[in-house]
């Protein structure tokens, strides 16, 4: 051991001729040094300095390109390059329009109306679900028919000859935070007056693991197309059948360029394919906000249409910001459901956004507004609508509250099997003690996947 650590004229030598040089105090006899031995040497200086220099060179890297701040802005201005670059021009926009109309020959033909969807939202009966009785199905109703909320129209845009869309990317996190976004986007369509477009069926987290189905869409949880049967002022069609109408009919142009442009490949039916081509697609051809994300403003509806009216919510936020309210101020003392709209406004930003965003001029004559998630970005719907959306009107206010609640319920066959679930359990508990609990109470727990 001693031996073998210990140093030597030998290994002092052999780091000064890998230098170039000889000490001048070094015996003679060491001076003659094997060419194997230098060679070693040199390749453990060699060695040492690629490591030294590889490790700088990740350190570097790490902190230029995987820094969470350094993607957003990077990501920020790829985006921006991408897709934001310019505005077509009007009149070339009309030339190019009429020159792809010669080159496509199959034009959707939409005048005939789909026939009315079998589902009954009012209530709920399992039997062609594999029960339960309906008796121990009418346990799961949460939700109320008020025929008069089916006529309810928005007050803006409903006066729109032509015809808006909405489109939206679903969010990238568990089934419920999918859920919350999906409802502010219907909720915003409903608002705006403008036709909701549906995502194609795609991998959802958490959901596409195991040998089972894959891809999904809301149509699997949601009675979508019956919602927007039965409301007058919704109307809920699939991406096909818009990139049919719209994107292959060479309505849609490219923001940068100006020039009409096609969905990728042509395709119109997206189900069960990698969305992201068709992102990238509908983020060059549409109006995308990439302001209205929950934490930096709230979304605010006027009462009325007209540009005045947008105008008055500038002024009530004003007034809001001048005493600007913390949530301390409405601890046990909420704001009754039908206060003034500023009283209403104070509760809803209280300690947390000090500006409005707001469905202004530009965003009403956009013929599609595009709402992505991209979390490099971070642009992503993770909130509840009634603490992102606010509405000047308390009955509008209230009017999408029950919407969401009476409507935007799961499918008779989820229901279903809650209630299947719910029952079984009910009757363990009254089995286990059926004197002191005939009803079968128990209490349950929300236990977190991944937690």
């Amino acid at each position: 051991w001693h031996n073998y650590h210990r140093p030597t004229n030998l290994s002092r030598l052999n780091i000064f001729v890998a230098m170039g040089s000889t000490p001048a105090d070094a015996p003679k006899a060491t001076r003659r040094v094997s060419p194997s031995t230098n060679a070693s040497s040199q390749t453990y200086i060699l060695f040492v300095v690629t490591c030294l220099f590889v490790t700088m060179t990740g350190n570097f890297l790490h902190h230029r390109l995987a820094d969470p701040h350094n993607v957003h802005k990077h990501a920020m201005r790829q985006f921006e390059m991408n897709h934001l670059g310019g505005h077509a021009k009007v009149e070339e926009q009309k030339k190019k329009k009429q020159s792809a109309l010669k080159l496509q020959s199959a034009v959707l033909d939409t005048g005939e109306k789909p026939p009315p969807p079998v589902h009954d939202l009012a209530g709920l009966s399992c039997s062609d679900h594999g029960g339960p009785s309906d008796d121990l199905a009418k346990e799961m109703i949460y939700w109320s028919d008020i025929p008069s909320d089916d006529a309810f129209v928005s007050p803006i845009g409903a006066n729109s000859k032509k015809r808006k869309y909405l489109t939206f990317e679903p969010d990238g996190g568990g089934f419920n935070n999918i859920r919350m976004s999906m409802e502010t986007m219907i909720v915003m369509a409903h608002a705006m007056s403008r036709t909701l477009v549906m995502p194609p069926s795609q991998g959802m987290y958490l959901l596409r693991k195991g040998s089972g189905k894959k891809h999904f869409s809301f149509d699997d949880f949601y009675h979508l197309e019956q919602v927007g049967y039965e409301h007058a002022g919704l109307h809920v069609i699939s991406m096909e059948e818009f990139l049919k109408t719209e994107a292959m009919t060479g309505n849609l142009f490219n923001k940068t360029t100006g020039d009409v442009a096609f969905p990728p490949n042509n395709r119109t039916n997206w189900d069960g394919i990698d969305p992201k081509p068709l992102k990238e697609y509908l983020r060059d051809v549409t109006l995308t906000p990439l302001n209205w994300t929950p934490g930096s403003c709230l979304v605010a509806f006027p009462s009325d249409d007209g540009p005045e009216h947008f105008a008055e919510l500038d002024e009530m936020m004003k007034e809001v910001n001048a005493n600007f309210p913390r949530v301390q101020e409405f601890v046990n003392k909420p704001v009754p459901v039908n206060a003034p709209a500023t009283e209403r406004l104070r509760e809803a930003v209280a300690g947390q956004v000090k500006q409005l965003c707001v469905y202004d001029e530009k965003m009403q004559d956009a013929p599609v507004v595009h709402f992505m998630c991209y979390h490099k970005m971070r642009v992503r719907f993770l909130t509840h609508f009634y603490a992102f959306l606010f509405f000047e009107s308390w009955e509008q206010d209230l009017f999408n509250k029950r919407f969401v609640r009476d409507h935007l319920r799961y499918a008779d066959e989820i229901q279903c099997a809650a209630a299947r679930v719910v029952a079984a359990i009910r009757d363990r508990a009254r089995r286990r003690d059926p004197t002191g609990n005939p009803n079968g109470d128990f209490d349950s727990f929300h236990i977190r996947r991944g937690e």
